[in-house]
């Protein structure tokens, strides 16, 4: 009886997971269910569920909406169930998956109005429309575009420039160019007796997103149009490597961690010591600052202009996360009008006054009055002497912390173009592998590789792979 009990119990435990993934309807209201997924930490169900399926739930009261969180690997989860010609009805993505997820058919086709689109910058239009198995058009609305910037200490500069009145600093802005981030970063730059440096001038992770925001920012490309020819060995690729090691060997004023990008002492802790005049990076770290160190004064510019010489080119470096429908969906009519509600501005505000990781990807959103300060997330809403999960943002601080992110969607007088941009292509994750481990190798302080060849080493990377990939596919 125990041994037949126990099966039962499995049996109907496998049937209940069965339902919870891929539902029809509910057994027992007879509601339509949508699978809706998302990756990320506990405390965002504090939006995603609590907000987002439990509202959408409110707004369709026949609709139940089974939300499931998983880990960053979602991807692969994807993947498997396309293959077994599963999916869920609203599914969490990135940019640098859309592209490839749509061209292999794992995404439905969306009918967007002139309206809907205009609410989308620039930039982030341009890339959603695809070709897919369904024509040419959009399969994913973006969420939110997060972007790289400018983070200086304000404190530093302050002091700097009691202590040098004839020569003080102006503090950064989007006018700046290279030469003023590295006559600052020089400058700034403190060291002991014995030559050792204690406050860094400039300091950021070893990655990609440096590299490529000097790269466009000279004047460079990452792809052809065709999306197969990489093109970072090029005058500008030169121009971004030897800024970076000047920055290094010729001005002491960075000194690269090369022991990737997240670390408990990577730059980002530093910063938040008191311990780096100016420090890049995106703009998931704000929340982070305002909570772990409440401290410490600063704000965050848009990035600096390239060269000077070369035309002072503005540029950002960004990444996006959208909202998609698989093409084996089981209600695409109900997951169409949740997306569409998800990425409306009361949405989208409400993303960023949880979580402030990233703008949301709708400009009236970004223009509303609603968005120069955030309510964040509570550890516990009802013991206040907890803290915060996610640090509010009051509207005194909106100058310092967030107006920046305006400025990289709105078009420059110069060009007509937003300087946002979003890297992506096909191998776009390869060739960030590759940009990787090209400056963990140029950047080492015994290597004595020049700029040209550390690019062809990298190209010709990228080059074997597209070619190994695209002779197995044939």
């Amino acid at each position: 009886m125990m041994r037949g009990s126990t099966i039962c119990a499995v049996l109907v435990a496998v049937l209940t997971a069965g339902v919870l993934l891929w539902p029809g309807a509910d057994a027992v209201s007879g509601k339509k269910t949508l699978l809706f997924t998302v990756w990320g930490m506990p405390f965002e169900d504090r939006l995603f569920l609590d907000r987002y399926a439990r509202g959408f739930e409110a707004v369709r009261p026949d609709v139940r909406v089974n939300y499931q969180r998983y880990a960053d690997d979602i991807i692969m989860k994807y993947n498997a169930w396309h293959a077994r010609r599963k999916g869920a009805d609203v599914m969490r993505l990135r940019i640098t998956e859309y592209h490839g997820m749509a061209a292999r058919g794992m995404l439905e086709r969306l009918e967007l109005t002139d309206a809907e689109l205009d609410e989308i910058p620039q930039h982030l239009r341009d890339l959603i429309v695809v070709d897919g198995p369904q024509g040419r058009g959009v399969y994913a609305i973006p969420q939110d575009n997060a972007q790289y910037g400018l983070f200086y200490n304000k404190r530093i500069f302050r002091e700097y420039n009691q202590r040098h009145p004839g020569a003080a600093i102006t503090e950064p802005s989007a006018d700046w160019t290279w030469d003023d981030l590295r006559a600052a970063a020089k400058a700034l730059t403190q060291r002991d007796e014995s030559g050792e440096v204690q406050v860094r001038g400039i300091d950021f992770a070893v990655w990609s997103w440096p590299f490529m925001t000097l790269l466009v920012q000279a004047g460079g490309e990452l792809w052809a149009p065709d999306g197969l020819t990489c093109r970072i060995n090029s005058p500008a690729g030169v121009e971004a490597l030897e800024f970076l090691r000047a920055l290094a060997r010729e001005d002491g004023s960075f000194i690269p961690q090369l022991s990737g990008y997240l670390s408990g002492t990577g730059p980002d802790v530093l910063f938040a010591r008191g311990r780096t005049a100016m420090f890049l990076d995106g703009s998931w770290r704000i929340a982070d600052f305002d909570r772990n160190a409440p401290d410490l004064e600063y704000a965050v510019v848009p990035l600096p202009r390239g060269p000077q010489r070369l035309g002072a080119k503005a540029a950002v470096v960004s990444g996006c996360v959208l909202w998609g429908i698989s093409a084996h969906a089981g209600h695409p009519d109900e997951a169409r009008e949740m997306i569409r509600w998800l990425t409306a501005t009361p949405r989208a505000l409400e993303y960023w006054d949880t979580l402030r990781v990233a703008p949301p990807a709708n400009l009236s959103a970004m223009n509303s009055p609603a968005f120069r300060q955030t309510a964040g997330i509570l550890k516990d809403p009802s013991d206040l002497s907890r803290g915060y999960e996610v640090a509010p943002m009051p509207a005194s601080n909106f100058q310092d912390r967030a107006a920046w992110l305006l400025h990289g969607v709105t078009p420059d007088p110069r060009t007509g173009r937003p300087p946002a941009f979003v890297p992506v292509g096909e191998y776009q994750s390869e060739l960030e592998e590759e940009i990787s481990r090209m400056l963990n190798e140029y950047l080492n302080e015994r290597s004595t590789i020049d700029a040209g060849t550390a690019l062809g080493r990298a190209k010709a990377n990228i080059d074997a792979i597209i070619r190994r990939n695209r002779g197995a596919a044939d």
